[in-house]
């Protein structure tokens, strides 16, 4: 009897002492927690670093899911919620295959957005905006990646936004029985639609958070760069956004067919490559057996899991529809039609590298055959602006070809085009190597790390960090005036068409010229009429 008492007196102690201990915690929590107002309700973030006010807001809805009908439709407006959202942990990436996203397949419950910032609550702070398009294909990836962490930015006086938006056929299908619904007639392109979304919930929403809605820069990286270059050339976007840029924006080509269009008229094929329509329409045919409305309808009923199943890979593109994207963002720009606000555009010196896995070439016979397919009576003369005369000079070739013709040529024509308005234009190339894989020199999606300052092994990369340093600096200023130069960095040139001055960023940072300018001309000349309109 007597150990009985003994036994419940220290459990009512632990208990007791137990109880403190939560409480505890849960003040500890409520200590680092932080709540803004937004337009659909209150959310609440969490305090990253309580001395310098850094706090973070994961998977605020900026947007309704878009599911059941709501599957390729538009994105409506989120519901107003009551009381406090927690907005603690990232919300779902959009569905994709699991081995894409560190094994997180995704839902279809995925237009989230996250805010890194210091002065919540503060809107007289207004802090400039920038807003993280994330790349991965447009079939692939997050805004909450971890490399794409918010911190470096935010500590630098800046708001930042990543968001997620609708990948592969959920986000760009295209299909006669989608355009017959749209008021607009188009369909495809989704995705965009998103990314213009989360813009205006910036727009209404970032004053909460210190941020200024009406300094605004959208960048991203490779599909991100994509859909910057779309946002730029789209009416729609006009006025969301005040700065632009573009890191190594995917303008053209996949590796299976190496020269292939990944922008599509919607009606019209382009050459040889069919409409979007076309295209949609033979991939719902394979997967329901039905055409028009019919397929729609049996799409739009099958589970997610099954769609995923059907559809493990989707080859995404753009559609140049004449209501979101008049036309090839190339020729937007050379018209003089695009978003009139400083620009800066660059690409990393070895593109091309990345991809060489995915890369098959017999011999050179193929490399030829490949080019004709797209570039047709031209192909000859491009060929030789790409020699090769053994297995290895191929594989250098193959590679030259994708840096230029998926990514320097047409950052080149849309620097170019900068020129028709009165926004200035900035070109740099990213030529710090690969320290994990020296051998693939500066591939595509390098500088990511250097531009975020989330650099593994920091410590022990001293140069390294001074280059990300710089590089974050350049951007944090482009954002807040429109011009990078200034701090360390002794001049950043203006493009100019009759120079081509761009920076090149590496452990030294230097002034260049006409970026590849001779394998640049000789795909102009290729590529000239191909996309100009019917």
């Amino acid at each position: 009897m007597k150990t009985t008492k003994i036994s419940l007196c220290i459990a009512l102690i632990l208990s007791s002492h137990l109880g403190q201990l939560a409480a505890q915690d849960r003040a500890a929590v409520d200590a680092r927690s932080i709540i803004a107002k937004t337009r659909s309700g209150a959310v609440r973030g969490v305090t990253l670093n309580a001395e310098t006010h850094l706090c973070v807001f994961r998977g605020i809805p900026y947007a309704a899911p878009p599911v059941g009908a709501l599957r390729w439709r538009p994105p409506q407006p989120v519901a107003p919620w009551d009381g406090v959202r927690e907005c603690t942990e990232f919300g779902a990436p959009a569905p994709q295959k699991a081995n894409t996203n560190g094994g997180d397949p995704g839902s279809e419950d995925c237009l989230f957005l996250n805010v890194w910032t210091r002065r919540v609550g503060e809107p007289q702070a207004k802090l400039p905006v920038m807003v993280w398009i994330h790349g991965g294909g447009l079939n692939k990836g997050s805004g909450h990646k971890e490399m794409y962490e918010g911190s470096g930015f935010a500590q630098r006086a800046v708001v930042l936004v990543t968001i997620n938006y609708r990948l592969g056929a959920l986000g760009f299908l295209a299909h006669p029985g989608l355009s017959a619904e749209s008021d607009h007639g188009v369909s495809g392109n989704y995705g965009f639609l998103d990314q213009i979304a989360a813009l205006k919930w910036v727009h209404d929403n970032i004053a909460a958070f210190g941020g200024d809605p009406d300094n605004v820069t959208i960048f991203g990286e490779s599909a991100g760069g994509t859909s910057v270059s779309v946002l730029c050339a789209s009416a729609l976007a006009k006025g969301l956004f005040h700065r632009a840029i573009l890191q190594s924006p995917w303008m053209f080509g996949y590796t299976t067919k190496l020269a292939e269009p990944n922008f599509v008229r919607l009606k019209k094929p382009v050459a040889g490559t069919p409409s979007a329509e076309e295209l949609g329409v033979t991939w719902a045919a394979k997967y329901t057996g039905k055409s028009g409305a019919a397929a729609i309808r049996q799409l739009r009923q099958l589970p997610l899991e099954e769609l995923l199943a059907k559809t493990a890979y989707y080859r995404t593109r753009a559609t140049i529809d004449g209501w979101l994207l008049p036309n090839h963002p190339t020729l937007v720009f050379a018209a003089g039609q695009q978003a009139d606000v400083p620009t800066m555009i660059g690409t990393t010196s070895d593109e091309g590298n990345y991809f060489l896995a995915w890369i098959k070439l017999a011999d050179r016979t193929e490399f030829a055959n490949k080019l004709r397919d797209f570039y047709s009576d031209a192909a000859e003369e491009l060929a030789k602006a790409f020699p090769s005369s053994n297995a290895k000079e191929l594989r250098q070739a193959s590679s030259r070809f994708v840096t230029d013709s998926w990514f320097v040529q047409p950052s080149r024509q849309m620097l170019q085009g900068m020129d028709t308005v009165k926004s200035p234009a900035f070109q740099y190339e990213f030529a710090r190597p690969s320290r994990a894989f020296p051998a693939l020199g500066a591939p595509h999606a390098i500088e990511l790390r250097y531009v975020f300052n989330t650099l593994k092994d920091r410590e022990n990369r001293p140069k390294d960090q001074v280059l990300a340093d710089t590089v974050t600096d350049c951007w944090v200023r482009f954002a807040k005036t429109g011009n990078p130069n200034g701090g360390s960095l002794s001049r950043w040139p203006e493009y100019r068409n009759d120079t081509g001055e761009y920076i090149q960023f590496g452990h030294e940072i230097r002034i260049g010229s006409n970026l590849h300018g001779a394998t640049c001309d000789a795909l102009d000349q290729a590529s000239r009429g191909i996309w100009a309109r019917d």
